[in-house]
């Protein structure tokens, strides 16, 4: 899931400070949790890091069986060109 938005990201030019797992459980109740960076990032191993943390949390939370788990990004912005000199 996390190269896929990361490679969504990359084809829009954008980079994302915040990532949110959504998890349903087999009783159809939804759980999200979110997490903000200081900066934006658009990588797929960076999404996925935060992506399971907050996975860890909401299983935490209330451990079992899950029945659907989505990840997307938000506070987009457009990428910034570095300059070296």
């Amino acid at each position: 899931m996390a190269e896929s938005v990361a490679g969504q990201l990359d084809r829009a030019g954008q980079v994302a400070r915040t990532v949110t797992t959504k998890v349903r459980y087999p009783d159809f109740s939804i759980r999200s949790r979110s997490s903000t960076a200081p900066v934006g990032f658009a990588d797929a191993e960076r999404i996925g890091e935060l992506a399971c943390s907050l996975l860890d949390r909401a299983l935490a939370d209330r451990p079992g069986a899950l029945r659907l788990v989505g990840v997307s990004v938000s506070n987009l912005e457009g990428h910034q060109q570095l300059m070296l000199g």
